[in-house]
């Protein structure tokens, strides 16, 4: 299979990186220093689940550099997705297959609004990896795995299709049945984990081991359950007292991709988490001050890092 990564920060670095070791054709999308170090000095992952050198790769800034792809794998930030499609727009044609591993729950619609012609599928990675160097990707801890799902029965043969080409690669994938549940369920607990470690600053073990921050994660996650609920999205049972149980076996000093950005000075996915909570719950009624409290503490910093980077 022919894919692209379009983003080829930390998941796409990780994931285009297992899918080139099973032998298929990766083409990475990428800008400025990143996409220069792939192309002079190749791409280097340090994981976990072992370690992989590949010099050089083909990355691209533009997908009018290769032909139309079987796949995309779009891993960009959220608020980056006009750019990323008009970047990879000559790359998807009508057989092509676009599958979203981002945050949030809106992406799809957005690329499907984008490439009509295409398959959009919906996708879940579960994973803590990230760019640590232009061309330098770090993967750690026991998850790296993957679900796939079609928002529609007839396009469940291009998700089976995504999900096999990672047969080889030691990366467990499962195609989901529902997979709108399955983006809402990462949703709780991203919004939860990922919006209070950025808020504090701070790796998960420091923000559950303080009452407040812990009670605000808890809530975080009962507001995102009962959003999903008014919705008609069918998360698992007790899907809240489900992940604030699982908060205690997450290792402590892991810190979310929010966070890392918040210490970095770069734009933040507040929006697409916290925000679209709070959005969807005004437009069903539900109330949301935990996620509302985390979107007004983020928002500045992430319209000042916009602000920087168009500067």
């Amino acid at each position: 299979m022919r894919l692209l990564i379009a983003g080829t920060g930390g998941v796409g670095g990780y994931y285009g990186a297992r899918l080139l070791a099973a032998g298929h054709e990766v083409v990475f999308l990428a800008r400025g220093a990143n996409l220069e170090a792939l192309r002079r000095s190749g791409l280097t992952l340090q994981s976990t689940h072992g370690d992989l050198r590949f010099d050089p790769v083909e990355a691209v800034p533009h997908g009018n550099e290769t032909a139309p792809v079987d796949a995309v794998l779009v891993c960009v930030k959220t608020y980056d997705n006009p750019t990323a499609a008009d970047a990879m727009a000559d790359a998807v044609g009508p057989g092509t297959t676009v599958c979203s591993l981002q945050n949030g729950v809106d992406n799809e619609v957005f690329l499907g609004e984008r490439f009509p012609e295409a398959t959009v599928i919906g996708g879940v990675a579960r994973i803590e990896a990230w760019l640590d160097a232009p061309g330098d990707v770090k993967q750690r801890g026991p998850l790296h795995d993957l679900v796939v799902g079609a928002f529609e029965q007839k396009d469940r043969p291009a998700a089976e299709a995504v999900a096999a080409a990672f047969d080889g690669t030691g990366v467990p994938v499962a195609v989901e049945d529902d997979v709108t549940a399955a983006l809402w369920f990462k949703l709780l607990g991203i919004c939860g984990i990922g919006g209070v470690s950025a808020y504090c600053r701070c790796a998960i073990g420091e923000a559950r081991a303080d009452p407040e921050l812990r009670a605000l994660m808890v809530s975080v996650f009962e507001e995102v359950e009962a959003v999903a609920e008014a919705r008609g999205i069918a998360l698992p049972p007790n899907a809240a007292a489900m992940m604030a149980g699982g908060i205690d076996g997450i290792q402590p000093d892991l810190k979310s991709s929010m966070c890392r950005d918040v210490e970095r000075g770069r734009p933040l996915e507040v929006e697409a988490l916290n925000g679209a909570v709070v959005e969807a719950g005004r437009a069903v009624g539900v109330a949301t001050p935990a996620n509302l409290r985390i979107l007004e503490a983020l928002l500045p910093l992430h319209r000042a890092a916009l602000a920087r980077r168009a500067s």
